[in-house]
């Protein structure tokens, strides 16, 4: 048992409501847990974020049912806050990137059993232009917007498939090339690309791109830069990662002159160029026992 209190939120809007439907089976679960443990179902994301930063400085745990943008709401109120509890995540989304880092993936089954055994990770966030928090991405350009242009009824109904058929039909029919100026860490280069992506992790859209060792502690993300080619140079990021410029650092300046928002863990940012910075060790988060940095 995990010692402290927990709260546990949730909502039947997440995903394909696979998780909604067995939240009685799942409840009664978490509640052998923790010392002390409560439950609320949210009526709306402000609702849910407002009770996530009511629950710093009196809940050590916080656990989230919900997908990739729903952690990214909860992680925007918890990095501006001094006392963050310990978070717990249940996939809940159509896809769920950031949890492949803690081991979190398939069935929920596999998420209540890392909570209950009460490994924890410490993770990196990233700040950009010292206002909009991410756990795992931040993209612009080509398929950027996918995550958040796909119709909510759509995913429901052929889950993942839905952006991929967003992203097929964007490949086909658009063409992009956006000249990007970028400073890592003081080195300076200028590229023209189809889109630019950082990443924490090493999955964006269910595939792995980053194959590097890398860690989600060490207070660096990778910045790729893919050349223009076929499918506006997704194809690169898949099979042909040679022609793929990454980039590791802990600080970055990117200009670019590109009208729409990036995209950071599958939600809407801020537009044009941004200032990225990496703080290390920012949150930690219940994970499999081969990456943990300790037990609770």
């Amino acid at each position: 048992m995990n010692q402290g209190r927990a709260l546990f939120l949730y909502s039947n809007a997440t995903g394909r409501g696979k998780v909604f439907r067995d939240i009685a089976k799942i409840k009664a679960r978490l509640s052998l847990c923790f010392e002390e443990f409560v439950s609320h179902q949210t009526s709306s994301m402000e609702e849910g974020m407002e009770l996530a930063r009511k629950a710093c400085g009196k809940y050590q745990y916080l656990i989230i049912a919900g997908g990739d943008g729903t952690m990214n709401h909860i992680v925007n109120v918890l990095a501006k806050e001094e006392n963050p509890p310990i978070l717990g995540y249940i996939n809940a989304g159509t896809i769920c990137d950031i949890g492949s880092d803690f081991g979190i993936h398939g069935h929920y089954h596999r998420a209540l059993k890392i909570i209950e055994e009460g490994y924890t990770k410490h993770f990196d966030v990233g700040i950009i232009n010292h206002q909009y928090y991410f756990g795992y991405v931040a993209a612009i350009g080509s398929f950027a917007d996918i995550p958040y242009i796909t119709p909510r009824a759509y995913k429901k109904r052929i889950g993942r498939i839905a952006y991929y058929t967003v992203a097929a039909k964007e490949a086909l029919f658009t063409f992009k090339k956006i000249p990007v100026h970028v400073e890592v860490d003081g080195r300076h280069y200028d590229l023209n690309v189809p889109f630019v992506l950082l990443l924490s992790g090493k999955k964006v859209g269910g595939f792995v791109v980053n194959t590097s060792d890398h860690r989600i502690d060490d207070g660096k993300m990778e910045l790729f830069l893919t050349k223009p080619g076929l499918f506006n140079g997704l194809v690169h990021y898949l099979f042909f990662k040679t022609r793929t410029v990454k980039l590791r650092g802990s600080h970055f300046k990117i200009t670019l002159d590109y009208p729409y928002p990036w995209c950071i863990d599958g939600e809407a940012g801020p537009s044009g160029s941004v200032e990225i910075e990496v703080l290390p060790r920012k949150l930690t988060m219940f994970c499999a026992k081969k990456i943990a940095n300790n037990r609770k």
